[in-house]
């Protein structure tokens, strides 16, 4: 007898294998989202408010000098009660936001082998796609919300291009140069200068060893900015690759994105980002103007479409990478996405809500052929040291290729 499914049973292994779809998408997020990895992850608490207001500390103002503190005799100490030490703390607030979509869709009309072939490919495309989103969504923020920036240009002091460095920044703007024509392309001098300002003067924490190099902050730039620096002169050759970090999933351990930080190189550690933000100036508001990486295609007979990479962005002239240090923001979920039973994600992996959508109607669905996943992807972001993210924003170098002419000369012939 032939091995008959029905559209019916096609559909509930749909529903049965959500669950399975939402692992696939934590561990793509785990392995392949610099800036998910970097933030600590959370709960937005729910039946609270649609804005929850939090406390963050602030360093605590001394009530003497830090250069000299006073001491005096143990025996002169009678009566004496000493000087005031002064602690303050500054409020942020934050609310929820949602991203709602759905995945292709899919004809379960097409028999078994058909199906699984789709879903299967359809699987794998929303997965990718879905981890595309929360990855941007967490740069995006990081970018929009940091309070600390710096823009990479000459003729200037370092004060003139950094912007924000304190408590109450959020949000704040790149330095603009009257003249566009003097940012440069950041150099690993520079950068390590204002890690070193991040550490000294923004009081900021480094990221543990782990026994597994040094302390270290994270940078997340493109790769040609990347292999920039590993050229510089005394940074090549030094740079060591290893795998760090993990995140456990039920009781299945995954590897989490690979920073180089074995050792990490002065105290700084290199993540890669395959899509960074670019630019092509600023607005009339001092904004950066962003160009999307991808360009859609789309194919209007059959409403279909694909993307591709946008020339635009190829060709862009300015680019931006991301200073880290830990504890700037923590992403929260709603507590109910955080699995149930023992099937339980990091807070920060977890993408939201995942449905099969499979209706009969009486329109496009009379008999029950298609059904596809339907997302929501529900956050918010919690500001606790925001001024350490510190967004860089440089000039970008066509590639050097090393396609220098040579001189060719001819051979005496032994003959």
């Amino acid at each position: 007898m032939a091995d008959c499914v029905a559209p019916a049973a096609l559909s509930d292994i749909a529903v049965k294998d959500t669950q399975r779809l939402v692992g696939s998408v934590a561990k793509c997020l785990a392995a392949n989202s610099p800036y998910v990895n970097i933030l600590d992850g959370g709960t937005f608490p729910s039946g609270v408010s649609d804005e929850v207001r939090s406390s963050v500390q602030m360093p605590a103002a001394p009530g003497d000098s830090l250069a000299i503190p006073t001491f005096v005799n143990d025996t002169e100490q009678c009566g004496l009660q000493g000087l005031q030490d002064k602690t303050d703390n500054i409020d942020y607030t934050y609310r929820l936001g949602t991203k709602r979509g759905f995945g292709p869709r899919v004809c379960v009309k097409k028999g078994y082998a058909s199906f699984k072939d789709a879903y299967l490919r359809a699987e794998d495309s929303l997965a990718k796609l879905i981890t595309q989103y929360i990855n941007a969504d967490v740069r995006a923020q990081l970018l929009l919300r940091s309070g600390s920036k710096f823009t990479a240009a000459s003729g200037f002091c370092f004060e003139d291009l950094f912007t924000g460095g304190d408590f109450p920044d959020v949000g704040v703007q790149f330095a603009q140069p009257g003249d566009l024509s003097t940012i440069r392309p950041i150099s690993f001098k520079a950068l390590h200068y204002i890690a070193r300002y991040l550490k000294e003067v923004l009081w900021a924490d480094m990221y543990p060893s782990d026994g597994k190099g040094q302390e270290h902050f994270k940078v997340i730039g493109s790769s040609d900015i990347i292999n920039s620096f590993r050229e510089e002169v005394g940074v090549q050759n030094v740079l060591i690759a290893l795998t760090t970090g993990g995140y456990k999933l039920g009781e299945e351990a995954l590897s989490g994105y690979s920073f180089e930080s074995s050792p990490a190189y002065r105290g700084i550690a290199f993540g890669v980002d395959q899509t960074p933000l670019r630019a092509s100036g600023f607005d009339g508001s001092g904004d950066l103007v962003l160009i999307d990486p991808r360009t859609n295609v789309l194919n209007d007979p059959t409403k279909e479409g694909y993307s591709k990479v946008n020339p635009d962005w190829l060709n862009a002239d300015y680019e931006v990478l991301f200073l880290i240090a830990p504890g700037s923001f923590k992403r929260l979920v709603p507590e109910r996405y955080i699995g149930e039973g023992s099937f339980k994600f990091n807070p920060q992996l977890h993408m939201g809500e995942l449905d099969w959508h499979y209706e009969i109607d009486n329109d496009c669905n009379v008999w029950g052929d298609f059904g596809w996943h339907k997302y929501q992807i529900t956050r918010a972001y919690r500001p606790e040291r925001p001024h350490h993210i510190i967004p860089v924003l440089y000039k970008r170098c066509k590639a050097d290729l090393g396609l220098d002419d040579c001189t060719v000369s001819s051979c005496n012939s032994l003959s």
